[in-house]
């Protein structure tokens, strides 16, 4: 399972928000996204993964969305959005990996956001281009604007597209080490304890001032 999570590849949305003129202006300020409350940082404890898990929760902290905000106050809520699937981590140091990810996320643009270089976007013209690409090689199952007072609320629900991974895995300290075929391997920081296993999510937020990862799912053995 290659664990990246880079947020303009998985929700293929950056082009809709970069017509919302939420894009980089020259004026690069940090935007406000809203990706639901942390579940807490993860602290990398290693062990032996061998065995058969499902994911069972996905945690994704805020600043995991913020490059989607750059240049804008916009607020993204990303609380509703889940990986689901399997991993199979076999003795014969083999993995095989089935993800999904899907659910809903709001975004809120203010009017700030909606102008740039003197053109407005009106709500019904974000929305038109959001139904352009629903189903269209997007991973969109939906995606719908209304008027917000005076900016707009949108809503992506994203259609669950399946993917699997195989290749080869070892551990290495409290790092397991990913290499998926005719990839580069990975290192992915993670922690067993009892049937529970926790996997780092990769992202440009790195880690928190404590060391902790924000970003990860946990799974549970079958």
């Amino acid at each position: 399972m290659k664990l990246k999570f880079r947020t303009c590849s998985i929700l293929l949305v950056a082009s809709l928000l970069s017509l919302a003129a939420c894009g980089d202006d020259g004026n690069s300020d940090d935007g406000g996204s809203n990706g639901g409350a942390a579940c807490g940082g993860l602290a990398a404890c290693g062990g032996d993964p061998t065995g058969s898990w499902t994911i069972e929760e996905t945690c994704l902290d805020s600043s995991t969305f913020a490059e989607l905000t750059e240049g804008c106050d916009a607020e993204i809520d990303a609380s509703g959005v889940e990986m689901v699937g399997t991993a199979e981590f076999r003795a014969d140091s083999t993995y095989v990996t089935t993800s999904t990810l899907q659910g809903p996320m709001k975004i809120v643009y203010p009017p700030s956001c909606l102008t740039m270089e003197g053109v407005t976007i009106t709500c019904e013209q974000l929305d038109a281009s959001m139904q352009e690409v629903v189903g269209d090689g997007a991973l969109l199952a939906s995606a719908s604007c209304v008027a917000a007072g005076q900016g707009c609320a949108c809503t992506l629900v994203l259609e669950g597209s399946t993917t699997t991974g195989e290749g080869t895995w070892s551990v290495s300290g409290t790092s397991l080490t990913l290499a998926p075929d005719g990839q580069e391997p990975d290192e992915v920081p993670f922690c067993v304890e009892g049937s529970s296993l926790t996997m780092a999510i990769e992202t440009e937020t790195g880690t928190d001032a404590e060391g902790k990862i924000p970003n990860y799912l946990r799974l549970t053995k079958q």
